[in-house]
């Protein structure tokens, strides 16, 4: 009886009007493996998340290895994120918070001339999290009982790379990722009126596995524009190739009258191809624009040979500007800031009740200068995700990032100096 009462309900545990809900990324993040981590810096979040052709050799692209090629110096850059929402249906709305790391990584230049450099970091992939609550009234034998849910985890990825410079002005980057973590999935039925015992199950799953992320940047086409206005036009394509993971899957039930362990299993996960295309070009010297377009076909993902009926084929455009001011001497703290702004649209992986979740944002943010290489980072953005319509939830996000990189002169001859 108790299975046939999950089995019934959490398809629609996301859904109904009674439940109360709390979590540090989504009610959508149940399905797949989450939310998908697009940027972990505060600068790519304050210009819309990606940045595929940026050179800028003052920041560490964690989406195109090649645009590590501009290294001056040794990098190390962190990130904190505090991500809120306001999640609502038909009759309920409730804001929920958290705040946790959200990176570390590293470059140094090799060598100019080749525009080697060679960088790595851990970053998160995806994150799933969510906690839901519901009161069920039911005429079954059982009574009325309580149903929650809740996730949380994700996968995280721990990359290692280089960029090196090609013919004509054209660079190739290429980097070795491993990708692990943990999705924790808890169900719980508390029954009030009735002799049955409470139960609840915990699947537990951690997969595991390589993969790689291969970018090209092409050389400056600003030439052929013949504008005194536009320089440095690039365009960028970055891959992202995952093999096939390992899952080590678990499921546990406890109750009043026993623990038991009902499964151990070892399973298949495969993640699709992600592939990222943009363009960049500086106006008017001071003046960085980008625009980006990131697609995934998660309708080929499979966990266990099985496709999920509630992912999608997902896709990001979106489009950021950078005003960074030259570097000059006598200019001071004020004049050094350097500023973003972002927009973007999203078709998420999730498709819920024959409904594509879809997802609007813009984004800004800000740099501080602590020193002529070092600065502090802000990154704000506010998107509207979802909808109330066929009994699913829409949620306002606000994420903020604060990040740190610091720069300076390492694994440099002293007569180079």
């Amino acid at each position: 009886m108790i299975k046939k009462i999950f089995s019934c309900s959490i398809v629609f545990f996301t859904l109904m009007s009674t439940l109360t809900i709390a979590q540090s990324s989504s009610p959508y993040s149940r399905f797949g493996i989450g939310d998908i981590m697009h940027s972990y810096s505060s600068r790519s979040l304050g210009m819309g998340e990606l940045g595929t052709a940026s050179t800028d050799g003052e920041f560490i692209s964690s989406i195109n290895p090649a645009g590590w090629y501009k290294m001056g110096r040794t990098r190390i850059e962190l990130s904190l994120k505090y991500f809120g929402t306001i999640v609502s249906d038909d009759n309920n709305k409730n804001y929920y918070g958290s705040m946790e790391f959200n990176g570390l990584t590293f470059a140094f230049p090799v060598s100019s001339e080749y525009g080697m450099s060679v960088a790595g970091g851990m970053i998160p992939y995806s994150n799933v999290g969510y906690k839901t609550q519901q009161t069920v009234s039911s005429n079954l034998t059982t009574g009325d009982y309580n149903l929650e849910f809740e996730g949380s985890g994700g996968l995280t990825k721990i990359f290692l790379g280089s960029s090196y410079k090609l013919p004509f002005d054209a660079v190739l980057g290429a980097s070795l990722d491993y990708y692990f973590g943990n999705l924790n999935y808890r169900s719980r039925i508390d029954f009030l009126n009735s002799s049955n015992y409470d139960t609840e199950f915990n699947r537990k799953y951690n997969p595991s596995g390589y993969g790689s992320t291969i970018g090209i940047i092409s050389p400056d086409f600003s030439g052929f524009l013949k504008s005194e206005e536009i320089s440095d036009f690039r365009l960028g394509l970055s891959l992202g190739l995952f093999s096939e993971m390992d899952v080590d899957t678990s499921l546990f039930s406890s109750s009043p009258l026993q623990n038991d362990t009902l499964s151990i299993n070892k399973v298949k996960m495969k993640i699709p191809l992600q592939t990222a295309i943009g363009l960049s070009f500086v106006m008017s010297k001071n003046y960085h624009v980008y625009v980006d377009y990131l697609m995934q076909s998660w309708s080929n993902f499979e966990f266990d040979s099985k496709k999920s009926e509630q992912l999608q084929n997902s896709f990001i455009l979106s489009a950021g500007m950078e005003y960074k001011p030259l570097k000059e001497l006598g200019a001071t703290f004020w004049e050094q800031i350097i500023w973003r702004c972002g927009l973007s649209y999203e078709k998420t992986p999730y498709f819920v009740n024959s409904t594509s979740i879809n997802q609007y944002a813009v984004s800004a943010g800000l740099s501080f200068p602590m020193s002529s290489a070092n600065t502090i980072d802000l990154g704000f953005q506010y998107a509207m995700r979802g909808t109330t319509d066929s009994n699913l939830l829409k949620e306002n996000l606000f994420r903020f990032n604060l990040g740190i990189s610091f720069g300076e002169l390492w694994f440099v001859r002293p007569e180079n100096k």
